[in-house]
C-alpha cells in the first residue's frame, strides 16, 4: 500500500523530472527568485500591491513580489497582507527589512519616514518612498546623506514624475524658449498629497533652479468627509476651492526669471502642464482627469525597472529641491510671504493632520 510519505515521494520526483525535461521552473519556483518587496506602513496607492497579479500584458516584465507587510497599528498588516496579496505580515520593520529584497515605504505618516527608512539605508536596500518625501528639511537631507554614505538607492513618489511625454516637454521648451512661465494643475485639492504631483511633475520636466515660492488659495487638511462623485471631490460641509505654489526661478542667462503656478483644485480636469514660451505655447495631458487609463502605468513599470537594476530614477538634487518647494509653499502659508528655499531651516516642514492617517486606515479598522 502507498503511503503518504511514498506519495510525496513520488510527486517530489516527478516534480524534478518535470522541471528538468522542461528546462523551465514551475511558477512556484520562478516566483522564488523574483525580488522580495517589503511594505512599511499603510498608504495612500498600495503600489506594491500590484505586483500580485500584473496581468499578461507584463507577464515577461514584472519580477518583483510583493512578499512581507507591517503597520504600526494593531491588525493592520494582516488585512493588509490578505487583500493587497503579501505574503507574510511582520511585527518589527527591522525585521521586515532583513527579511525583503527592497523596501517599500508607504506610511501616511510621513514624520516617521527617516525613522522606517534608516534600517534599510544601513542595509543598502534600494527604497521607494511615496509622496511626500519627509517632514522636515532636516529629515530630507539625511535620508540622502545617508543613501550615498550606504550606496542605498531611493526612489521617490509621484507618478506624473516618469511620464513618457516628458522629454516632449524639454524638446518644446529647447525649439520655442525660452521659457516664459508655467502652470501646471493637479484635479484634488490636498495640501500634503497632491501638491507633489504638480512640484515635481514642474521639476522632473524643466529642472532644478527654484529661488522662492509663495502660497495662495484654498485646501484641504482634514480628509474626514469627502467623497469623490464622477469626477470631482466634494465635502457636505464646505466647497472646495484651489491652491497655489507659485515659484519664481534664478534668472539664468541674462533672461528674466521663471514664474511656475503649480495648482491643486477641486474641479475636474487633467493633469497637466502648459509651457508659455517665447515663441509658442502648448500644454501637455498626461491624462483625462482622474480616471485616466494607465496614468499610474508609467511609475509601476519604473518601480520594477528600480526594484530590479537599483537605479535611482530621478537625480537627489532634484528630490531635494521638490521637497524643499513643497516645505517653502507651506512656510509660506504660515507666514503670509514669499519664501526662498535658501532661508529655510532644518526643523521647516510640510503640515500634519491625524486625518491624513486617520483617513487611509479606517476601511482596515471596521
Amino acid at each position: 500500500m502507498e503511503t503518504r510519505r511514498d506519495f510525496i515521494k513520488a510527486a517530489a520526483v516527478g516534480g524534478i523530472a518535470a522541471i528538468v525535461a522542461s528546462k523551465q521552473a514551475p511558477a512556484f519556483a520562478q516566483d522564488m527568485k523574483k525580488v522580495k518587496i517589503g511594505q512599511l506602513g499603510l498608504g495612500s496607492h498600495g503600489f506594491a500591491g500590484l505586483f500580485k497579479n500584473p496581468g499578461e500584458k507584463y507577464k515577461d516584465i514584472i519580477k518583483c513580489r510583493p512578499y512581507a507587510i507591517w503597520d504600526d497599528v494593531p491588525g493592520v498588516a494582516e488585512k493588509m497582507k490578505e487583500r493587497m496579496g503579501f505574503e507574510i505580515a511582520v511585527k518589527d520593520p527591522v525585521e521586515l527589512v532583513k527579511q525583503s529584497d527592497v523596501v517599500h515605504i508607504e506610511h501616511a505618516d510621513f514624520r516617521k519616514v527617516l525613522g522606517l527608512a534608516r534600517p534599510a539605508l544601513e542595509a543598502g536596500k534600494p527604497i521607494f518612498i511615496n509622496r511626500p518625501f519627509v517632514g522636515t528639511v532636516a529629515d530630507a537631507d539625511e535620508l540622502i546623506r545617508l543613501a550615498q554614505k550606504y550606496n542605498a538607492p531611493v526612489m521617490g513618489g509621484s507618478s506624473l514624475e516618469y511620464q513618457p511625454s516628458l522629454p516632449e516637454i524639454g524638446k518644446f521648451i529647447q525649439e520655442n524658449g525660452p521659457l516664459r512661465h508655467y502652470e501646471c494643475y493637479c484635479p484634488e485639492p490636498f495640501f500634503d498629497w497632491m501638491f507633489p504631483h504638480v512640484i515635481y511633475f514642474a521639476n522632473a520636466a524643466l529642472g532644478c533652479g527654484v529661488e522662492s515660492a509663495y502660497f495662495t488659495g484654498d485646501f484641504v487638511m482634514e480628509f474626514g468627509e469627502f467623497k469623490q462623485v464622477k469626477d470631482v471631490f466634494v465635502d457636505p460641509k464646505r466647497p472646495y476651492g484651489s491652491a497655489v505654489s507659485l515659484v519664481k526661478y534664478k534668472p539664468f542667462n541674462g533672461q528674466p526669471p521663471v514664474v511656475g503656478m503649480n495648482v491643486i483644485g477641486g474641479a475636474p480636469g487633467s493633469y497637466h502642464l502648459t509651457a508659455y514660451c517665447n515663441n509658442a505655447t502648448k500644454e501637455f495631458v498626461m491624462g483625462d482627469g482622474l480616471n485616466a487609463p494607465n496614468i499610474f502605468e508609467p511609475m509601476f513599470l519604473k518601480l520594477n525597472e528600480f526594484y530590479i537594476n537599483h537605479i535611482p530614477p530621478r537625480p537627489y538634487e532634484s528630490m531635494l529641491e521638490q521637497h524643499r518647494v513643497h516645505v517653502a509653499t507651506n512656510v509660506s502659508r504660515m507666514t503670509g510671504r514669499a519664501v526662498r528655499l535658501d532661508s529655510l531651516k532644518p526643523t521647516d516642514s510640510l503640515p500634519w493632520s491625524d486625518q491624513i492617517r486617520n483617513y487611509v486606515l479606517r476601511s482596515y479598522r471596521s
